[in-house]
C-alpha cells in the first residue's frame, strides 16, 4: 500500500513540474502590465505578424529591443490607428505618447532607381548608418543625410538607420561647416548631395577649366553642382 501510494505521489508530482515551468516561460513572455497606458510590450511569436492595442493618438517610439530579430521602423513594426503591429520576430518594448525616455528608433530608407528620396521622421537625437542593403555605396553627406524632419537617400543608396543615436547634434555642429568635393567628369554636369542650410564657397580648384559660379558651378538646398570640366573643393554651411 505504501508502495503503490508513493508511487502515486511521484507521478503527480512528475505530472505537475512540466507544468509550472511553462507556466513560467509564459508569465515571462507577457506583456508590459495593462494598468500601465504609458508603455507596451509587443512581440512577433515565431516570426508571425502580431497587432497589440495602444492609444497611439500621441505616437510612439521603440525604447527597447527584447529580440535578436531586428525591429526596424516600417519594416518590422509600425503603429496604425488603435494599434502598434510587429513581424518577423521583432519583440521591443514601446513607449506611448509623452510617456517614457526617449530611445533609439529605426528607419528603413531607399534610394529608388538612383533618385533622392525623403523618409520622414524627427531627427532631433542624430541619426546613424546601421546596416547598408544596397552595392551602392551609402556616405554620408554624399548620398545620404537628413534634416530636421527628415533622413534622405540617393545615388542607389538602400540602408537602415539608428534615429536618436543618445545625444542631440549641437546647433553648430548641425548647421556645419563641412567639406566637399565635387568634379565634373567630361565636361557634364554632376550634382553632390550634401545638406546646404546657409550657403557655399569654392575654397579650391582642382581642374584646369575654370569654376565659375553660377557658370560652372552653383548650389542650392539640395547641394553642389559642377559643370564645364570644374573640379573643386567647396566648404557648405
Amino acid at each position: 500500500m505504501r508502495s503503490s501510494a508513493t508511487s502515486v505521489l511521484l507521478a503527480g508530482f512528475v505530472a505537475v513540474a512540466p507544468a509550472t515551468a511553462a507556466d513560467e516561460q509564459q508569465r515571462a513572455a507577457e506583456p508590459a502590465p495593462a494598468n500601465d497606458k504609458t508603455h507596451l510590450r509587443c512581440e512577433s511569436d515565431k516570426g508571425r505578424q502580431r497587432s497589440c492595442p495602444a492609444d497611439v493618438r500621441g505616437g510612439a517610439r521603440l525604447t527597447r529591443q527584447l529580440s535578436r530579430s531586428p525591429c526596424v521602423e516600417g519594416e518590422t513594426w509600425g503603429v496604425r490607428e488603435g494599434e502598434i503591429w510587429v513581424k518577423a520576430g521583432c519583440r521591443a518594448d514601446f513607449a506611448l505618447g509623452e510617456g517614457g525616455p526617449p530611445g533609439p528608433r529605426y528607419i528603413k530608407c531607399e534610394s529608388g532607381s538612383g533618385g533622392r528620396r525623403h523618409c520622414a521622421t524627427e531627427t532631433l537625437g542624430g541619426v546613424q548608418l546601421i546596416r547598408q542593403l544596397s552595392k551602392s555605396q551609402c556616405i554620408q553627406h554624399s548620398t545620404w543625410g537628413y534634416d530636421r524632419k527628415s533622413v534622405w537617400v540617393s545615388q542607389g543608396c538602400r540602408a537602415e538607420f539608428q534615429i536618436g543615436a543618445g545625444h542631440a547634434p549641437s546647433v553648430s555642429a548641425e548647421l556645419g561647416p563641412q567639406q566637399v568635393r565635387c568634379e565634373s567628369d567630361r565636361g557634364r554636369e554632376r550634382r553632390c548631395e550634401i545638406g546646404v542650410w546657409k550657403g557655399a564657397e569654392l575654397t579650391r580648384q582642382l581642374s584646369k577649366s575654370p569654376c565659375v559660379q553660377g557658370h560652372s558651378w552653383g548650389w542650392d538646398q539640395r547641394g553642389v553642382w559642377v559643370s564645364r570640366g570644374c573640379r573643386a573643393e567647396f566648404t557648405v554651411w
